[in-house]
């Protein structure tokens, strides 16, 4: 990789942002420095704006399923608590 190169990078929020890429990172491999001195994963570091769209449709995906696999446990553990009521009811 040369430097200084442009990469899209999606932040926190999930709106992707272009940025200029200037250095590796020190002491950190796989790490890159932007021109305002923040550090990314070369992983979270995309050649365009399209697939850093894509990147983050996966990620909500992914978050997505953990939360349907939350969900159905609350759900389990929610039966098995009224099943337990109704049991002690005369």
């Amino acid at each position: 990789m040369t430097f200084p190169y442009t990469g899209w990078v999606l932040m926190p929020s999930f709106k992707p942002v272009e940025t200029i890429f200037v250095e590796a990172a020190r002491y950190s491999e796989g790490w890159h420095r932007s021109e305002g001195g923040k550090t990314y994963s070369t992983q979270n570091i995309y050649a365009t704006k399209d697939a850093a769209i894509a990147a983050g449709h996966i990620d909500l995906n992914q978050q997505q399923a953990a939360l349907d696999k939350k969900q159905a446990n609350i759900n389990k553990r929610r039966a098995a608590l009224e099943k337990a009521a109704g049991e002690a009811k005369p």
